[in-house]
């Protein structure tokens, strides 16, 4: 199984835990569901590749966010753990849930 079909399926546990009759990422605004997750967490899920995977339960380890990194095909030259990569990561992460029917604003794609 891929890293980001793992992510998916992680964030749609939540969901399906959140709100009652859920089936797909679709079936919710996804933004306001991750935000009531969040909520007195301390978690910047908008802002943060790790806060984000910390958010839905995934492995937000360095090694994890290079491996879907490159999964994603963020640039390489992106040096290793750097705030580049995880904000590059972040956005091709949250362009590949958005692809996938979640409901991300496009004020957190670019």
């Amino acid at each position: 199984m891929s890293i980001f079909t793992d992510i998916f399926n992680k964030i749609l546990g939540k969901i399906k835990g959140l709100v009652p009759g859920a089936n797909t990422v679709s079936d919710v605004n996804l933004t306001v569901e991750l935000d009531k997750l969040a909520k007195g967490s301390g978690l910047e899920w908008k802002t943060s590749v790790v806060d984000f995977l910390k958010l839905i339960g995934a492995n937000s380890s360095r090694e994890n966010r290079d491996a879907l990194a490159k999964e994603l095909g963020v640039d390489p030259s992106f040096k290793s753990g750097s705030a580049e990569k995880n904000e590059a990561l972040r956005k091709s992460l949250f362009k590949k849930i958005a692809a996938n029917g979640g409901n991300i604003p496009a004020s957190l794609l670019d």
